[in-house]
């Protein structure tokens, strides 16, 4: 089994403990492993950044359609 050591901010570190609590894991290495696994599984469903910028660019371009009517046409 290999180790892995890092470093996290004193605010993070309080955040985790609390939710270690709050959701019952035994330790933080049981956190972390479970949060790895997490992320791992469910992976395929992040999206890219590509994605998430065409997802913006259509919401702005939908606000700005739905503007243009009202703007052309006040009864819309």
């Amino acid at each position: 089994m290999k180790r892995v050591h890092f470093f996290i901010y004193d605010e993070l570190a309080e955040q985790i403990n609390e939710a270690i609590i709050r959701w019952g894991f035994s330790s933080q290495s049981e956190f972390y492993r479970y949060l790895a696994m997490e992320f791992i599984r469910n992976e395929r469903k992040l999206k890219t950044t590509d994605d998430t910028l065409k997802d913006h660019t259509k919401a702005i371009r939908m606000i700005k359609t739905s503007q243009r009517k009202t703007f052309l046409d006040p009864q819309t």
